[in-house]
């Protein structure tokens, strides 16, 4: 009887350990996802007006700080600019980066 409820005691260790490390790791994927969709939303949102090479910088949601560094990427066609997107978000100890190209008319840099 005594070596069953050792065993039953045993048994509930090992599963409140894993219960308390699935909960930590649902944290750090909510963190994670946070920044990605922080990422996604900011790229969408800056990337809707005018682009010009340049480097621009701000915060997000008062916590989380972004840098978008947008370059003139070489193109084949005279019509189209071709421009580079570079996001770097930094919430604390955690950081994302981000890229995309775009293509927009060579004449005002506005969406085509």
């Amino acid at each position: 009887m005594l070596a069953a409820l050792t065993v039953l005691a045993l048994c509930c260790a090992v599963l409140l350990t894993a219960f308390g490390q699935s909960a930590k790791s649902l944290q750090q994927v909510q963190r994670s996802d946070r920044l990605s969709l922080a990422g996604l939303s900011l790229m969408d949102e800056l990337s809707n007006g005018p682009l010009q090479s340049g480097r621009s910088s701000g915060s997000w949601d008062s916590d989380l700080r972004w840098q978008l560094d947008v370059s003139q990427q070489p193109s084949n066609t005279p019509q189209i600019a071709l421009y580079r997107l570079d996001l770097n978000l930094d919430e604390g100890r955690r950081h994302a980066r981000f890229s995309t190209l775009q293509a927009r008319a060579a004449s005002s840099g506005a969406a085509p």
